[in-house]
């Protein structure tokens, strides 16, 4: 709820008896673990490493 999550939502991603894998596209998680959250994190993405792979400037 401090990132603005509707409580529906963060019960829902709480009570899930999904897996890890399938919980991380519910809207909430989407929606707290942005793909900017991520990369303010320091995180890698595999994405844009792939495209500069495959796609050299």
């Amino acid at each position: 709820m401090r990132q603005s999550v509707h409580v529906q939502s963060a019960v829902a991603c709480v009570i899930t008896s999904k897996g890890p894998w399938l919980s991380a596209k519910t809207p909430g998680i989407n929606q707290v673990l942005s793909l900017e959250y991520l990369k303010s994190e320091g995180l890698y993405s595999l994405r844009d490493g792939w495209i500069k792979l495959h796609y050299p400037e």
